[in-house]
């Protein structure tokens, strides 16, 4: 049995795909970002306003920016958050 062909636009490894620009998401609707803790044994999340950032800026720039202030590690997982205005639910802490 022959084995599936490799794909060729696979990004390389220790290196994060290229993300959208603020600006990009700013025209979606979307105002806020999650980021994630670079470990995924931490697992550590936050959710932020991204009106501090200018529209040209991609989210991929900014994340080696973050460092986790539970486990000390440098880098970040940042997305859009698309649930940005709607309330937090107290009972269990996320949206």
């Amino acid at each position: 049995m022959r084995k599936p062909a490799r794909r060729e636009n696979r990004t390389p490894p220790g290196h994060r795909p290229t993300k959208i620009t603020f600006g990009d998401m700013r025209m979606m609707g979307v105002r806020g970002v999650l980021i994630y803790c670079s470990d995924y044994r931490c697992s550590h999340s936050i959710a932020l306003s991204a009106d501090r950032w200018a529209d040209e800026i991609r989210l991929s720039d900014i994340e080696p920016r973050f460092v986790c202030w539970k486990c000390g590690r440098r880098g970040a997982d940042v997305r859009p958050d698309f649930n940005w205005n709607k309330p937090v639910v107290p009972a269990i802490g996320y949206r």
